[in-house]
């Protein structure tokens, strides 16, 4: 395989207008490609070094990974590596999403009643490797194999309902494990605080500055041990705040973007629109439209 390959679906279905496929792969070693479709990947058996966005990692016997649109991976020492391949465009889940060519953008739309919970908390579940402890995703895997072989009536609506599951599984388990990690390594009681200030006063400005006036600390201080403990600079933290209320009312209210934006913290919606979209990829007006279109996106 030429390094820097683009594979397209069609190259990988029984039929050429398929959205989606689910077959096993023997697969050897592969040099960088990329995709334009998402790819959920398993370990049947094997193993090997698998190459995502420059960083290496081992993979074994029920191991799972999701790979982004676009992004690119390959595959090194390769030893009986036999893979589980699901492969598919966003639009097989909903109509609303086609075009969508981010896997984070997915989540937040197939999950906008539930990921605005836990916005402030998740990572994205791409760039990682996964274990399936208790056997649960290869069930789901290879029911989804039978329905894409036998194709009965339905099949496209089980495979979404399907490949949900995975995706909820797969969110639960990276909360436990960042959970996990928070509780290893406990937070000195001057973030604990600051999280809890900027929680309550997310829609002011200078909270930094207000914190630290406050509670008698230096802002360099305070931005160091916030970034060393939580992994985030302080005005990330706050923006992610911010976008998570915002969301919150795009949702569950009537309220116009300018209303939100400013009842948020934020008076230049020209910088709001920016913040939203590089956090949510996708703009505000695109959110709502999504969310209010998708199952059980308009909160009660």
């Amino acid at each position: 395989m030429e390094k820097g390959c683009i594979l397209e679906l069609n190259q990988n279905t029984d039929q050429i207008r398929d959205k989606m496929a689910v077959r096993p792969y023997q697969q050897a070693d592969m040099e960088l490609h990329s995709h334009h479709f998402f790819e959920l990947a398993y370990v049947l058996e094997g193993s090997a070094q698998h190459i995502l966005n420059g960083k290496r990692e081992s993979l074994r016997q029920g191991d799972y990974f999701i790979v982004d649109y676009g992004t690119s991976h390959g595959y090194r020492n390769s030893k009986n590596l036999t893979l589980l391949n699901c492969l598919f465009l966003p639009e097989i889940i909903d109509n609303t999403l086609e075009g969508c060519k981010a896997f984070d953008e997915l989540l937040q739309v197939c999950f906008i009643r539930y990921y605005r919970r836990y916005f402030s908390q998740i990572r994205t579940p791409v760039d990682r490797v996964f274990h399936d402890d208790d056997g649960r995703v290869l069930g789901l895997l290879l029911g989804l194999q039978k329905e894409y072989e036998e194709r009965q009536m339905g099949y496209t609506e089980i495979f979404r309902s399907r490949l949900m599951e995975i995706l909820i599984l797969t969110m639960r388990r990276i909360i436990d494990q960042d959970a996990k990690k928070r509780e290893q390594t406990r937070q000195s009681d001057a973030v604990l605080w600051a999280i809890q200030f900027f929680g309550m006063h997310y829609r002011e400005h200078g909270l930094l500055e207000k914190f630290c006036r406050e509670h008698h600390y230096s802002s360099q201080y305070i931005s160091r041990k916030f970034h060393q403990e939580t992994g985030m600079t302080v005005l990330e933290y706050i923006q992610r705040i911010r976008v998570e209320k915002s969301c919150e009312q795009i949702v569950g209210s009537d309220k116009s973007i300018r209303e939100i934006a400013v009842s948020a913290g934020y008076e230049n919606m020209k910088y709001f629109n920016q913040v939203f979209r590089r956090l949510m990829h996708m703009s505000p007006g695109e959110y709502r439209k999504r969310a209010l279109s998708f199952p059980g996106g308009r909160s009660s």
